[in-house]
């Protein structure tokens, strides 16, 4: 059986490290986000899912870091996926404070998906599995901070 160390090394070699940088990308900016969020937000419950979830893309984004050794050669294929999450959180925090909880909210459901899309595609399943149970953390917090908004007449 392979130990996550053993797993770690494997995958510094492989060439879909790039799939890394780009997860570790939209981490970074999830982290970010939710971090300027809580900061902005009054609401008791998003301040503490806000931080919540800040928390847990900095660990991801620290998991992911361990899994790659220096940045990947360019080459011309670049992902467009990192790009579109920043917009989309940069948008998101600069809606009205109204809108800002449910429009984060909203980007980090895709960071998910998307994430969880480029996962998927990784050849070492030991670390992907490791990724994969992070995705899982962030993916109940935000279950159950909708079910609370909606239970609290926060969003419909």
């Amino acid at each position: 059986m392979t130990t996550y160390k053993e797993a770690q090394t494997e995958l510094a070699q492989l060439p879909d490290t790039h799939l890394l940088w780009d997860m570790l990308s939209m981490c970074l900016d999830g982290y970010s986000a939710n971090a300027k969020s809580h900061e902005r937000v009054s609401n008791t419950l998003d301040r503490h899912v806000f931080k919540t979830v800040s928390v847990l893309y900095q660990q991801l984004a620290e998991r992911l870091i361990k899994g790659v050794d220096e940045l990947p050669e360019d080459t011309g294929t670049m992902n467009p996926e990192p790009g579109y999450i920043a917009i989309a959180y940069i948008s998101a925090l600069n809606a009205s404070d109204r809108f800002l909880s449910t429009r984060v909210m909203s980007v980090n459901c895709q960071v998910i998906k998307r994430v969880g899309r480029l996962v998927r595609k990784l050849n070492n399943r030991v670390f992907a599995n490791g990724i994969i149970d992070y995705l899982a953390r962030i993916q109940v917090v935000l279950d159950n901070t909708e079910n609370r908004r909606k239970a609290a007449k926060l969003i419909k």
